[in-house]
């Protein structure tokens, strides 16, 4: 798939309430997390949007959009950002993984036109599905889940035509799925050196 076919969506929305502050604005090896991931999914995407309710990220050059939606999770984001992209097919990443690499991103790319969601599988059938490829055609299931109160995106999966990727369980792999949800995980991942490349 080219990069002219696909939106790259930042999901940006969370209250952000065991980390106490915005993680997408976090800086981890002199950047801030979400500079980072927009970096690694630029060259393989048309254009960027990110998902907020605050105004942190309204000065980075970037469509911002609201939740349509309030208070319904990551679901709410990913509804959101199939309203407003201009493509068939999003790339969906949660703004506080600070390691997403072209490793992950480029199978999901390659294979976003198999299914209508598109998603990293590892270890024992761990899936991340704030790190996938969505279509236009998950909008309306996700309007009537969000209605029905089904939130869970987990839970949401087995109401889509999904394609698995799955990936070898490695320190890489795990790198690039880890996510910073407190301020001790922060710390760690700031005391640790990790080679990292886009």
């Amino acid at each position: 798939m080219n990069n002219s076919a696909i939106t790259g969506v930042i999901l940006a929305g969370g209250k952000n309430s065991r980390m106490g502050s915005d993680k997408g604005m976090l800086e981890v090896e002199g950047k801030k997390i979400v500079e980072r991931i927009i970096e690694v999914i630029k060259p393989f995407i048309q254009e960027v949007i990110i998902i907020s309710n605050g105004t942190n990220y309204d000065n980075l050059g970037y469509a911002v959009y609201k939740d349509i939606i309030k208070d319904a999770g990551p679901m709410g984001g990913i509804h959101t950002a199939l309203q407003y992209s201009k493509t068939d097919k999003i790339l969906v990443i949660s703004c506080d993984m600070p390691f997403v690499s072209k490793e992950v991103i480029l199978p999901l790319i390659t294979w976003a036109n198999s299914a209508e969601v598109v998603l990293p599988e590892h270890g024992d059938g761990h899936t991340e599905p704030l790190c996938a490829v969505y279509s236009k055609s998950c909008f309306s299931k996700f309007a009537e889940l969000l209605r029905s109160g089904e939130w869970k995106m987990r839970n949401a999966m087995k109401y889509f035509d999904v394609r698995k990727i799955l990936f070898p369980e490695n320190e890489s792999t795990r790198l690039s799925f880890l996510n910073i949800n407190t301020p001790v995980e922060y710390q760690s991942v700031k005391q640790k050196k990790h080679e990292y490349s886009n």
